[in-house]
């Protein structure tokens, strides 16, 4: 026996405490550090293992007979750390056995040894490179693992004699699978997984039972949920657990709409949340406070680079619901495409190019804010430019911004973000969102100060963003000075491509499109302005002198709803002199509509019924997310 190596629990938590002092190191740098092999024999082993990205680096060297087993040992035990426990004579925690059952064990060729600080020790032949055996084993155990290398002549008989000291007979179902492959699975196949799952589902006692005898087909049904969310275009995927005996039903929001995705048995609704927390590194055992997280799929399916945003929020009855939003795009879009009308398009570009001041935009969650600024900032986006972001989270990145993650629960707040760029000779700064008056204060003393300030803010319209500025206590003059222009706006489904049908739209339907579109301007209704917008909208969206309504079936294209993607609707208020006398004077909200109105502007109603008339969408989705 090496004097290295590890035979009682006393000696494993000393060599785990010298571990956790040590350097983090990579295994193909430690083989070179102690001479094993040569850099060009690393870059023939990496190369090998983007042919076969399943098996670790060590596993890989090993099988082009660069180097043998006894040499990975050697330098995950002197250069990476990992203890080395003797297998043979190390006496397992019946507790830590308990954690992982004999089968599970057996399959993924893993030996619980003992529980510290809260942590599965767990020794496997290759610590550094099984990652997939160790998100298993967590997600089996319910707690994280602390891995350390295990040296064993014949595992199975080790394992065999360990679990019939605790009293669990050895297990019928001893895997032929490769340990080293990761758990695949079917892109297509979430009916059969489920099928799988309700087949193994009655052999569970209860819903707190661990689940061992599913939980490849569970794990394989999560990762294929998320591939179908992105793959249909959802932008969230809810998870709710229900107590008893209900099902725990899965929804994907997709153009703004829940539709049930599927419902699973009761038995598994802890372990599906579970698993998920073991994806984003949460902690499992927090059930009764909400967490946030985000993971990174690519470390299960490598060719789908998607993030997701986690959030768990602790329900009655001790369970807990999960709300995942798919962080599919996160690159920004150029302004042309954001669905603004020219007018509106030619003045927010305007206001972004001004060297200071500040412009904002505003509208409910979900209605697209952040995309919109960081398509402004994207044509801004120039070497001559220092541009600073402020968000929570970040999620849209850009090269040559320079984005700070703002963190409340350690008072890095948006304000105290803004005070640190203002010294840091920013050009621009974007600030995610203004939720109290003192980043309101600082943002526009920063826009005062020769700096152009973007920001967000949840209000219902152009001028109602004003009075809620003013009543938030901002100084009215100072105010009126800094701001350039407010952007409301709304997202409506887009009817589908593919299926879509016009036909002329009768006189009555033409009234009522135009009495709905004139409402805004009140008194200003006279007929012959109603007849100058009826020959705008012949011009622009008249076909033979006819204007058209559209309407869409549905069809395989757009799952026979009709609708397929979103389509902004907006709102644009240009601050002019007359409206910056209106601010300064303290002007309701219903002055400057009607003196924004006078001067151009269109209401988030009116952009909406424009594009009905264009055919991207309906009246009835334009009137559930407007006010007239």
């Amino acid at each position: 026996m090496s004097s290295n190596e590890v035979t009682t629990p006393e000696q494993l938590l000393a060599e785990l405490d010298t571990q956790s002092r040590m350097p983090i190191a990579r295994i193909g740098q430690a083989l070179i550090s102690l001479g094993m092999i040569t850099d060009a024999q690393l870059s023939a082993g990496l190369a090998q293992q983007q042919l076969t990205p399943q098996v670790p680096l060590g596993e890989t060297l090993v099988r082009m007979g660069m180097v043998n087993r006894a040499q990975l040992q050697t330098a995950l035990v002197h250069k990476m750390g990992y203890p080395l426990v003797n297998l043979h004579l190390f006496a397992p925690q019946a507790e830590a056995l308990r954690k992982v059952g004999h089968g599970a064990a057996q399959r993924l060729q893993v030996m619980p040894l003992m529980l510290h600080e809260g942590r599965l020790v767990l020794a496997l032949d290759d610590p550094a490179n099984r990652r997939s055996a160790i998100d298993e084993v967590e997600f089996i155990a319910q707690v994280k693992v602390i891995p350390v290398l295990g040296k064993c002549l014949d595992l199975d008989g080790v394992l065999h004699k360990a679990y019939e000291r605790v009293g669990e007979p050895a297990s019928v179902r001893s895997a032929s699978l490769d340990p080293m492959r990761p758990l695949d699975f079917d892109m297509a196949g979430t009916s059969e997984l489920l099928e799988t799952l309700e087949k193994e589902g009655p052999s569970v006692a209860s819903a707190e039972a661990p689940i061992e005898q599913s939980d490849n087909s569970l794990v394989r049904m999560i990762n294929s949920m998320i591939l179908e969310a992105h793959r249909e275009g959802a932008s969230d995927i809810h998870i709710e657990s229900s107590p008893g005996n209900e099902k725990t039903r899965i929804r994907f929001r997709r153009d703004g709409r829940l539709y049930t995705y599927l419902e699973l048995p009761s038995n598994y609704r802890n372990a599906i949340v579970a698993r998920i927390k073991i994806m984003c590194d949460l902690d499992i055992s927090e059930k009764r406070k909400p967490q946030d997280g985000k993971i990174n799929f690519g470390k299960y399916s490598p060719q789908h680079r998607i993030e997701l945003r986690v959030a768990t929020i602790p329900t009655n009855n001790g369970l807990e619901d999960v709300v995942m939003r798919i962080l599919a795009s996160a690159k920004p879009i150029p302004m042309s495409e954001l669905g603004l009308s020219p007018r509106n398009l030619a003045q927010l570009t305007q206001a972004v190019e001004r060297p200071y001041g500040m412009v904002l935009c505003v509208g409910p969650t979900g209605s697209g804010k952040t995309t919109t600024l960081h398509s402004a900032l994207m044509h801004i986006n120039t070497p001559e430019r220092k541009i600073w972001t402020a968000e929570d989270p970040i999620e849209i990145t850009q090269a040559g911004l320079r984005q700070v993650q703002v963190n409340p629960r350690i008072d890095w707040t948006f304000a105290k973000a803004l005070r640190a760029f203002v010294r840091a000779d920013p050009d621009v700064i974007m600030v995610g969102e203004i939720r109290d008056e003192e980043t309101a204060r600082t943002a526009i003393e920063a826009s005062l100060t020769g700096h152009l300030v973007l920001s967000t803010l949840h209000t219902n319209s152009a001028p109602e963003t004003v009075t809620r500025l003013l009543d938030m206590g901002m100084d009215p003059f100072n105010f009126a000075d800094s701001l350039l222009a407010v952007l409301a706006q709304r997202l409506v489904r887009r009817l589908c491509t593919q299926c879509t049908t016009s036909t002329p739209a009768s006189p009555e339907r033409v009234e009522e499109l135009l009495a709905d579109y004139m409402h805004a301007f009140g008194e200003q209704d006279a007929p012959a302005e109603r007849q100058a917008v009826y020959s705008d909208w012949i011009a622009r969206y008249g076909r033979d002198g006819h204007l058209h309504t559209f309407a869409s079936i549905g069809c395989p294209h757009c799952g026979d709803t009709g609708f397929k993607g979103r389509v902004g609707i907006h709102e644009l208020m240009v601050v002019s002199k007359p409206l910056r006398r209106l601010v300064q004077g303290g002007a309701r909200a219903e002055e400057l509509q009607a003196t924004a109105l006078r001067e151009g502007m269109r209401t988030l109603r009116q952009d909406g019924i424009e594009k009905v008339l264009a055919g991207q969408t309906t009246i009835e989705e334009v009137r559930a997310t407007s006010n007239v």
